[in-house]
């Protein structure tokens, strides 16, 4: 049940603010113009914009200036009695589409945490067994960061990290084949222990230090598929 999770992670902002501006030592530029590198941040449940994947935005754009960021815009509201992951999915597909298709040369790293993962899988195929955007346009796609993924399967090409326990919303046989034939190569889905995101676990506390357990893990991931 989301509702009280969700109670229970306002409690805990304080730390995912921590995490946030423990690493600031470039702005970040938000625009959506085209720029040899563009972020696509996707927050999680009740963060203002950018969210939790803030840090690790800093972090890229730290080793590649001129990089920019435009975050999903939806409500991050209560994915349970709000339709927020509704709004969610068309809004990272249809951002996602736009720079795509108007920034050619452009490459573009998805980072996704909570909430949003699971939309961020789903317009890439991982929803109905097909591709809810074209193949030419999820191509563009340079890498996709996932952070506490409620829709986690434990040993697929792309986990990273020692849960071997199912997320809330686990992905079906025929889902997980779309990803792992399309774009397995192009994710890192980082996860953690006892999670009751994405690992059904009991602490809270799991679920928001991911920046401090993965960003540097993660751009240095991150930089290796932009130099690939």
């Amino acid at each position: 049940m989301l509702i009280p999770f969700a109670s229970s992670l306002m409690l805990l902002l304080p730390a995912l603010t921590i995490a946030r501006v423990a690493h600031k030592s470039r702005a970040l530029v938000n625009s959506t113009a085209c720029t040899p590198i563009h972020l696509i941040i996707a927050r999680g449940t009740t963060e203002s914009y950018p969210g939790t994947m803030e840090s690790l935005a800093g972090l890229i754009t730290d080793a590649n200036p001129g990089t920019d960021y435009e975050s999903v815009i939806y409500p991050a509201t209560d994915e349970t009695s709000t339709n927020s992951y509704a709004e969610g999915l068309v809004a990272a597909k249809d951002q996602f589409t736009a720079y795509a298709e108007s920034c050619e040369d452009s490459k573009i790293i998805f980072l996704a945490y909570s909430q949003l993962v699971e939309a961020e899988m789903k317009f890439l195929g991982a929803g109905n067994g097909s591709l809810p955007i074209n193949s030419k346009v999820g191509d563009r796609m340079t890498a996709l960061v996932l952070y506490g993924d409620p829709r986690h399967i434990p040993n697929e090409s792309f986990d990273v990290g020692n849960n071997n326990v199912t997320g809330k919303y686990p992905r079906t046989a025929s889902q997980i084949s779309v990803i792992e034939n399309q774009y397995a190569s192009k994710i890192a889905d980082y996860y953690n222990v006892d999670d009751p995101v994405c690992a059904s676990g009991t602490n809270l506390t799991a679920h928001v230090v991911y920046p401090q357990d993965w960003d540097i893990t993660a751009a240095a991931w991150v930089q290796t598929m932009l130099e690939g």
